[in-house]
């Protein structure tokens, strides 16, 4: 039996039918974890499950004196959401990318959404980043036209989410990656509330982003060691190629 090196383990109930997936994986911005713990935090998620690896690093994250995994799965009705706490290692982003998609497949999942951030130089300029929209099948086309998201036309995803767009369409799953504009290498939770504004919509969720913006310096403080370390990681995966556009197109 082929030994996976990546495995995601249900400790609730998370047999939902058809569910929507939210993916939540340290990037430009933390936009995506930003967003994915507001949700935890603000919808009454509750913990189902976590992803495991011995190709993560040795991390355990200590909540009102309990262990928890960096790396975790919550379910409300039929909502589920993945957040990482932890840089993907690059070893790891392909055996990540593959079981999180074929456990979405084994779900039916009708929806899977990653979110992240696409860097901007003049980030500080912008009083209100645009979303922007990767749609992977016909269905999610409709989706970004329906809401009238404007489409990530030209460039580079590099890291975790590039492989599991790779993967939703490869394996014919319906993927709507939802990327904001954003500060590069600083927590970004203004960022994170555009985001949060579009998804709510697609879900039929309200997300309430006024605590993204009112609490925004304290979430910048309380993730500030996250975001040195997926820096360190996007360097190692090359990650600055994102500002670059494909030889192709330029």
């Amino acid at each position: 039996m082929e030994r996976k090196f990546v495995g995601i383990v249900e400790t609730g109930d998370v047999e939902v039918k058809n569910p929507k997936i939210v993916i939540g994986l340290p990037d430009i911005g933390l936009v995506g974890v930003i967003l994915a713990n507001h949700m935890v935090q603000t919808m009454g998620m509750r913990e189902v499950g976590y992803v495991e690896s011995d190709l993560f690093p040795p991390i355990i994250i200590l909540h009102e004196g309990k262990p928890h995994h960096p790396f975790r799965l919550y379910r409300k009705d039929d909502l589920l959401l993945l957040v990482s706490e932890i840089a993907i290692p690059p070893i790891a982003i392909y055996d990540t990318a593959r079981e999180v998609c074929d456990w979405a497949k084994s779900k039916n999942a009708s929806l899977i959404m990653p979110i992240g951030g696409t860097p901007v130089p003049n980030r500080m300029a912008i009083e209100k980043p645009k979303v922007f929209a990767i749609p992977i099948g016909n269905t999610v086309g409709k989706i970004v036209r329906d809401f009238g998201i404007e489409l990530f036309e030209e460039g580079m995803i590099v890291g975790p989410y590039a492989r599991i767009i790779a993967e939703c369409e490869k394996l014919g799953l319906s993927c709507l990656t939802l990327l904001s504009q954003s500060y590069p290498n600083y927590p970004d939770p203004g960022a994170a509330a555009a985001v949060a504004e579009v998804l709510s919509k697609v879900i039929n969720i309200k997300i309430d982003v006024s605590p993204l913006e009112e609490q925004a310096e304290e979430i910048r403080l309380r993730m500030k060691d996250l975001m040195k370390r997926t820096i360190l990681e996007m360097e190692r995966m090359g990650k600055s190629q994102e500002y670059e556009l494909p030889a192709m197109y330029s």
